[in-house]
């Protein structure tokens, strides 16, 4: 990753579950390509990934689980 695609705020773990992409930089451009193809399959070494963007779905009935909020009662 190079420095101008790092978040400042990200530790050196990738482990954040939501990343904010940076207005400039590699990782931008990459995103840009991929909203406008929709799927694009990546070369990295000897591994191949087809990236896919989606929107995100949730039902009614998860919707209402997650906004019910404190434990599952049994």
């Amino acid at each position: 990753m190079n420095e101008e695609d790092r978040n400042p705020r990200e530790q050196d773990e990738m482990s954040a579950s939501i990343v904010t992409i940076p207005k400039d930089g590699e990782l931008r451009r990459f995103f840009e390509r991929l909203r406008a193809a929709g799927t694009l399959t990546v070369n990295d070494g000897g591994h191949e990934f087809s990236v896919k963007i989606s929107r995100s779905r949730m039902t009614n009935e998860a919707r209402d689980f997650l906004g019910g909020g404190g434990p599952i009662s049994e």
